[in-house]
């Protein structure tokens, strides 16, 4: 079993957080018959937190843990606080497989989207 978990920063606003839980839904709609178990999670202002979002992708036995960070830009949680929390788990977990995705700005074809939406 694989798991993605599409961390985002989280907001005191609950629009916005639900905007990444129906992103998250959709992506498991066209997803639902696969061994990929999709999550979300937030880094501050709302839950689940990540640690709690990967203590559920191992609860459901997943060996392969995939972290997509929803963030436009790399600064201090995509390059600290997000891979700070992989390594305790690597650290607790050796036999399973972290992977820390790029970020959205570093993602394939993310001019090509913002010129198509413009």
């Amino acid at each position: 079993m694989e798991a993605l978990i599409i961390v985002a920063h989280g907001s005191k606003m609950k629009s916005s957080n639900d905007e990444i839980v129906t992103i998250v839904e959709k992506i498991k709609e066209t997803n639902e018959n696969t061994n990929l178990h999709i999550f979300h999670a937030f880094l501050e202002l709302s839950e689940p937190s990540l640690f709690i979002t990967i203590n559920n992708a191992i609860n459901k036995n997943c060996k392969k843990i995939k972290i997509f960070p929803y963030f436009l830009a790399a600064g201090k949680h995509v390059l600290e606080d997000i891979p700070c929390e992989i390594k305790k788990f690597k650290k607790q977990y050796p036999e399973l497989e972290f992977i820390l995705l790029p970020h959205i700005g570093l993602c394939n074809g993310i001019e090509k989207m913002i010129i198509s939406n413009s």
